[in-house]
């Protein structure tokens, strides 16, 4: 029985050898007679264990790197060739692997080619190999997808065990990528066909954990297929894994350079270590070369562990959006990597969509290269002067073509932005530049873009957009999604006009974090200038390109802003301490100085309100506005300061309008001014306003109640 002694001994050796291993995987060297002095009366013990591990990872080494393209040269003993497995007869061996040897045979019985995969000898009497190639048949035969090789049967025969597979003639991606870098539109066809691939795996509950383009096979006729699932495991919703692997704890399984730097590590792994060897693949298509190289398995886990890929080695042309899903592919923690690689299958084929050839731009080039110089000026001309009349929508070209577009859009609702990273700790993000969205629309007076509130209603609702439309009482709605890196942040945008479902405009932006306030100036402006409303100089000047703020302002800001919308007291509490973390962060940035000052505002007139919310909402927006004099919120929190604090009559009523006019959506700083109006009298006006409040926020039951 170990007593509580030797557990400790156990315990410091097991330490002692992990941070052993960890040196050489960052790449260094400990010597080993120094390194075992720093634990005397264990130097015996340790040193014994990190011989064992050296001569396992110089055993993992030789195994790893065996793969499909290093048939040439590898020992075939013993060949099957000319034998007769079943119904079977054995052609040629096409390739070799780790854990398998595969076989060209034909099928007597149904006349077709198949493979056959076999154990490889030095593994026939071992049982753990038998029950990796039963297990990975079964995996297999769940699996039914056109890019997914099928299995056909398993015959057991000489007492081993012998898949029976679809044979895919061609190349594999490997052979393919030796030739050198691949096209944008061969890499991203490509990609998408992987993508969708282990997409269907996933869904199925398989994760294949050796994902590498040796195991992408590509027929003459370009259709791709995904080999060798004998590295794969079943899981429980994607997360937590099955304990029905013959892969134990600990053990690092799949091929170095394509491994996740939690499968290195040895540690529990999901369907994320797919999509880490995905963005591995797409980079090497894209780039010709591995993200990460070394001489050996070790060096290669060290840069996986410790190194970033050499980004600038894309090619200038590599779409921005497609620059982005690759730094979230290959995320080292796997909680902030892309979450579902279907998504990465839903972008590329976006994209392929946008960087296609018309069949306009094709038929163009057929036209230039038979008709003769003059004619095809004349045509060119022609399609430039259609382009100038189609540009004024609604007269010319619509008479000439008979065409009807959307009507005339008065009224938009910006729904919930998708949070693309699958990380809920992202939500308080991406639900911040979703009202910075709508906030920077509120100052295009003609467009009334409905309040945050309502819109929040829709979040993760699943209905049709003319339903929501209908609901909402507006004329269009944008959908967008955020996908947010490190401090690179990308955004895009659709604009829809609800009833007909007509696509109006769309676009994808990316940018440094610092920029952001400037990119939802530019996401604003260009669909102002999409619907066709003349803005006012007053309204243009709110639109150009902003300052830049520092990224943990803006952190501490919408965090701020996330707790203030829960309105609770808690909510409140908190959202003001990270309203106050914003301005300690930056004390130059005006961004939380408004928010703040209507925070207090806000907060006088609520349960428990402290006797300092008035004078604090009163002191900070006035330090807001000594920053940024169009500050929306600031202006609103001096009229209500004004109104029930100070009673400084002369003036609370250009504090309201000036805030409305510098954001519409203000709905509860419009319904203080409807109170304003109908304190002095003005009813008509104040029911006027209440009206405006509960069309911008129809969903809000607060406002009937001040209506009544």
């Amino acid at each position: 029985m170990a007593t509580p002694v030797d557990d400790n001994r156990e315990d410091a050796v097991e330490e002692a050898v992990r941070q052993f291993v960890d040196a050489r995987w960052r790449g260094e060297e400990p010597e080993l007679d120094e390194f075992v002095r720093d634990y005397p009366g264990l130097e015996d013990q340790i040193r014994e264990s990190i011989e064992d591990a050296r001569r396992i990872e110089a055993l993992f080494d030789s195994l790893v790197q065996v793969d499909e393209s290093d048939v040439d040269g590898a020992e075939p003993e013993p060949d099957l060739t000319g034998r007769k497995i079943g119904t079977f007869e054995i052609a040629e061996m096409i390739g070799r692997g780790g854990m398998g040897v595969v076989y060209l045979a034909h099928d007597t019985k149904l006349g077709r080619s198949v493979a056959v995969k076999s154990i490889p000898a030095e593994l026939q009497t071992s049982t753990t190999a038998q029950a990796r190639l039963k297990r990975e048949a079964k995996l297999l035969a769940s699996l039914n997808h056109p890019n997914i090789a099928v299995i056909h049967d398993i015959v057991e025969a000489d007492s081993s065990g012998y898949l029976i597979l679809e044979y895919v003639p061609g190349q594999n991606l490997a052979e393919r990528i030796a030739q050198g870098p691949l096209k944008l539109q061969e890499a991203l066809s490509i990609g998408r066909q992987i993508a969708e691939a282990v997409d269907a795996a996933h869904e199925k509950g398989v994760v294949h954990r050796d994902l590498k383009p040796g195991n992408i096979k590509i027929t003459p006729e370009g259709k791709l297929k995904v080999l060798d699932f004998g590295l794969a495991k079943a899981s429980v919703s994607g997360d937590k894994d099955v304990d029905n692997t013959v892969t134990q704890p600990g053990c690092v399984v799949g091929t170095p350079a394509y491994m996740s730097p939690e499968q290195a590590r040895g540690k529990d792994t999901n369907h994320r270590t797919d999509i880490w060897s995905f963005g591995c693949i797409m980079y090497q298509m894209l780039t010709g070369h591995l993200p990460f190289e070394g001489e050996t398995a070790t060096d290669t886990i060290a840069r996986i562990l410790e190194r970033e890929p050499d980004w600038q080695a894309l090619a200038p042309d590599t779409p921005s959006h497609i620059r982005t899903l690759l730094h979230h592919c290959l995320e080292k923690d796997p909680r902030r990597r892309l979450a579902n690689i279907g998504d990465a299958a839903v972008e590329i084929k976006k994209t392929l969509a946008l960087t296609a050839p018309t069949t306009a731009a094709k038929s163009a080039t057929l036209v230039r290269t038979r008709w003769t110089m003059g004619i095809g000026f004349v045509v060119v001309t022609l399609l430039l002067v259609l382009a100038v009349l189609r540009s004024n929508r609604g007269t010319w070209w619509e008479k000439i073509l008979g065409r009807t577009g959307p009507g005339q859009i008065k009224s938009l609702a910006v729904l919930p932005l998708q949070n693309l990273t699958g990380d809920p700790e992202q939500e308080y993000f991406v639900d911040g530049l979703t009202e910075a969205l709508i906030a920077d629309l509120g100052k295009i007076g003609a467009l009334q873009p409905r309040s945050p509130t309502s819109i929040m209603q829709y979040k993760d609702v699943s209905k049709p957009l003319s339903e929501i439309a209908r609901e909402l009482n507006v004329d269009a709605v944008v959908q967008g999604s955020v996908l947010h890196v490190g401090e690179r942040v990308r955004i895009t945008a659709n604009l829809i006009h609800a009833p007909t479902d007509t696509h109006l405009w769309a676009n994808s932006y990316e940018r440094n974090l610092s920029d952001i306030l400037s990119l939802f100036k530019e996401i604003a402006r260009s669909i102002a200038n999409e619907i066709g409303i003349t803005m006012t100089p007053d309204q243009e000047a709110l639109l150009v390109a902003s300052r830049k703020v520092n990224p943990e302002t803006l952190n501490a800001y919408l965090l701020g802003m996330f707790y203030l919308n829960k309105t609770t007291p808690e909510g409140t509490k908190k959202g003001l301490d990270y309203l106050r973390q914003a301005i300690d962060k930056d004390p130059s940035d005006p961004l939380a100085y408004g928010a703040l000052a209507l925070g207090y505002a806000v907060s006088a007139h609520g349960p428990g309100a402290s006797p300092d919310a008035g004078p604090l909402a009163r002191k900070t927006a006035l330090q807001a506005l000594e920053l940024d004099n169009t500050l929306a919120e600031a202006h609103a929190a001096l009229a209500i300061d004004k109104l029930y604090g100070t009673w400084d009559w002369q003036r609370v009523e250009r504090s309201f309008q000036l805030a409305l006019r510098l954001n519409s959506t203000l709905t509860y700083t419009r319904a203080h001014y409807s109170w304003y109006l109908q304190l002095f009298g003005r009813t008509a006006e104040a029911l006027a306003q209440m009206r405006q409040v509960q069309e911008i926020d129809p969903w809000s039951p607060l406002w009937p109640a001040w209506l009544g």
